[in-house]
């Protein structure tokens, strides 16, 4: 009996070995960019969101353009924001009672994957979901 208990023992230490080597090493909270890697002409190229209305699906935003001034603007869905970066988030805010915040989760050459929460200040109602960018 107390071999079994060993190799019980035994099998449960390999599979706790094996499920923490099979987690990923990307970081799920982001990853930190510069000024300079942000300022530029971006295109969503894929895009997908928690809060659907009826009619509408994933992917409605794609071909949509972000512009990021160097002068702290920006204009995203055709309205003008202020933008700030801390490290691994973005924040769009404009006077039309609306916050955009874009954590951006991978940054490889040309393409920003990004997690983002959109604030609707008057409504209060938030939407969320995920954008992939390319800088065009």
């Amino acid at each position: 009996m107390k071999k079994l208990k060993n190799v019980w023992l035994f099998l449960s230490f390999i599979l706790m070995v094996a499920g923490m080597a099979s987690c990923s090493t990307e970081d799920p909270t982001g990853v930190e960019v510069s000024r300079d890697d942000i300022i530029g002409n971006w295109q969503v190229t894929a895009n997908d969101y928690e809060n659907v209305v009826e009619g509408e699906g994933s992917g409605n935003y794609v071909g949509q353009k972000l512009v990021v001034k160097d002068d702290g603007t920006a204009t995203f869905f055709g309205k003008q924001y202020t933008w700030k970066l801390d490290g691994k988030t973005l924040t769009l805010s404009g006077t039309h009672n609306m916050r955009i915040e874009v954590r951006i989760l991978n940054y490889e050459g040309d393409v920003i994957e990004a997690a983002y929460t959109c604030y609707f200040l008057s409504e209060d109602y938030e939407d969320s979901g995920h954008f992939t960018f390319k800088r065009v």
